[in-house]
């Protein structure tokens, strides 16, 4: 396997652990299971032409970086299946999920931007900066999965969100200026979208203090 290749392989099986991170083992197993196949039968198929290595590669990495969309509609629904009602339900307000989809249209520009810029990279012949599109791909993927799962995972969905803003300014770091107030704004987003849950609070102390059961 070459370097290239190796490389793209590791990163769609790190996104898979990514985004599968808190969910039961039996889903989560299953999800890696499935994502590792494809990647063996890609590469199998691909020997079996005698497509170059390098070829492989881009493939690989394509279908990752243009499926990341469906992975986190995908990981929204398993996380929803799976995991029971929190002890406090509220209907999310209106002005929370607009600001919810303001915050994922702001997530998904840095996966467009990315995706974009690796074709390019390849079309125009260079091959030796598409990590740059590839990280800024992720790092929105990152924010827009940390905002879809803050209200049921408030912890992990926020540090997601968290992650992908840091890593956005360490690669756009011409665009600080625009970059350090829109992350703010994600931030918040995903913070404030947990807080209506009453998080944080201690497992077990769904109920108010002082509030016992009839």
């Amino acid at each position: 396997m070459s370097t290239a290749l190796a490389l793209t392989v590791g990163m769609a099986r790190s996104w898979v652990a990514l985004y599968t991170v808190r969910l039961p083992n039996e889903i989560r197993e299953a999800r890696r299971s499935e994502i590792d196949s494809d990647l063996w039968e890609q590469q199998w198929l691909a020997a079996r032409r005698g497509d170059p290595p390098f070829g492989t590669a881009i493939e690989v990495l394509a279908r990752m970086l243009l499926g990341i969309i469906s992975d986190i509609t995908w990981r929204a629904q398993a996380g929803a299946l799976a995991r029971p009602d929190r002890g406090i339900q509220m209907n999310e307000a209106p002005y929370m999920r607009g600001l919810v989809v303001v915050g994922l249209v702001l997530a998904l520009f840095p996966v467009i931007i990315g995706v974009g810029s690796i074709f390019n990279d390849f079309k125009d012949g260079d091959n030796s900066v598409w990590l740059g599109g590839s990280l800024t791909a992720i790092s929105g993927a990152a924010m827009a999965v940390g905002l879809l799962i803050s209200r049921r995972n408030p912890l992990f969905g926020i540090g997601l969100v968290v992650m992908g803003v840091i890593t956005i300014g360490f690669v756009w770091t011409w665009m600080l200026v625009t970059t350090i107030p829109i992350g703010i704004a994600i931030v918040a987003i995903a913070f404030f979208r947990s807080k209506q849950t009453g998080w944080p609070r201690r497992p077990g102390t769904d109920l108010p203090t002082g509030t016992g059961a009839a």
